[in-house]
């Protein structure tokens, strides 16, 4: 399953049928988790997590799921004891995921669903879960190399908490269909905003500008970084002032001494002059 075409599907699909948002916000939420599985077949999580990653009730999860389920976007199994209920994503591209359903009986063992369905341990509701692989010896090389590949939806439920919209993953996607950026271009983007504390609309202002300067892989952001250094210290020795000396000093300094010195004689007389008139006004 290929995560950004199956992403720009979903979205296409959306302007010709109505979805709920909470439906919308459950479907990114599975895909998410399917992702990290490994793009498997059938996959188990807890309602619990998935309350967590969406903010949605229990009540809210079931009614959106089945609306998902109505709408032949994904299928499930619910399971009693406890036990999480089986999901199957249903492809926009994948004939092989869509012909296989999920048998609609109740399910006593994992191991029943085609053929080797196992449980995944699901983590605490904070959101650290562990998703065992199912059916992991039918893997191919194309889905592990999907499951492993530099994803940018991964990232931004990373550095920004959440589930980018339909309008956000049309303009992240316009980045890399129209402007030739490259998936890791946008992951860094979305590293930067989070480094500073800033949500999605500072990376798109990043991104912005990295297309407008032809920035496409990370070699360009690399590059336009330690261009941007080397400007700001330019800019700081700029910055240092060099105290200028007065005009006048330098002419005085450069005026020649034309100051005739006095005979020995001469001030000799001045001085004895100075004295007497000294006198005079202590008298």
């Amino acid at each position: 399953m290929n995560y950004i075409k199956e992403l720009n599907a979903f979205y296409d699909w959306l302007e010709l049928n109505e979805l709920s948002p909470s439906a919308i916000n459950l479907w990114y939420a599975l895909m998410h988790i399917n992702n990290k599985a490994g793009w498997v077949e059938t996959f188990t999580v807890a309602e619990s997590v998935l309350c967590v990653k969406t903010g949605l009730t229990d009540r809210t999860l079931r009614k959106v799921r089945n609306e998902l389920k109505q709408k032949e976007r994904i299928d499930f199994i619910s399971r009693k004891g406890g036990r999480a209920p089986i999901y199957k994503i249903i492809s926009f591209f994948s004939t092989e995921n869509n012909s296989v359903a999920l048998i609609p009986t109740e399910i006593n063992s994992a191991d029943s669903v085609a053929g080797s369905v196992t449980d995944s341990v699901i983590g605490d509701v904070t959101g650290s879960s562990t998703l065992n692989k199912l059916n992991e010896t039918k893997l191919n090389e194309t889905n592990k190399a999907t499951a492993t590949r530099v994803n940018y939806f991964d990232e931004y439920m990373i550095c920004f908490s959440g589930q980018p919209s339909a309008i956000q993953i049309q303009e992240i996607n316009s980045f890399i269909d129209q402007d030739g950026l490259s998936d890791e271009v946008i992951c860094a983007a979305f590293k930067k905003a989070a480094e500073v504390g800033a949500k999605y609309p500072y990376a798109r202002s990043i991104l912005n500008s990295w297309a407008k300067k032809g920035v496409r892989t990370l070699a360009d952001v690399e590059a336009e970084q330690n261009k941007f250094k080397q400007q700001k210290n330019r800019q700081r020795k700029g910055a240092i002032r060099t105290e200028q000396l007065p005009g006048w000093f330098e002419e005085n300094e450069n005026k020649p001494n034309n100051v005739t010195p006095l005979h020995p004689e001469e001030t000799e007389a001045r001085r004895k002059a100075l004295e007497e008139r000294l006198k005079k006004y202590k008298n």
